[in-house]
């Protein structure tokens, strides 16, 4: 058996003992067009990109500034926190630890 693409293997009201691969060979040309709409909105996304690029580069250059600002403040106050908690634990722990009530 061969799995060449040919007419009489794609046809659908003929019974086909090689399924699989003839399934695949007749499948071929709806996904090659798929491929080339994929690769179409590609070109399209990275033409908007340099559009963008050109007429709003310095403007989104200074908001990219200050969102990565934005961003490590955040982090920054969130690590913060984190050491002031850490801290808040400790303290409790050592005094719960060294704790000199009588115990019943």
């Amino acid at each position: 058996m061969s799995n060449e693409c040919t007419n009489e293997s794609c046809d659908t009201t003929k019974q086909n003992t090689n399924c699989g691969s003839n399934e695949e060979c007749c499948d071929l040309p709806e996904k090659l067009i798929g491929l080339a709409d994929e690769a179409w909105f590609e070109v399209l996304k990275d033409k908007v990109k340099k559009e963008i690029e050109s007429s709003c580069g310095e403007t989104l250059d200074k908001l990219a500034q200050v969102v990565a600002q934005a961003n490590s403040d955040r982090w920054a106050h969130k690590i913060q926190g984190k050491v002031k908690c850490d801290e808040f634990k400790s303290n409790v722990k050592e005094l719960l630890v060294s704790c000199s009530c009588d115990k019943k």
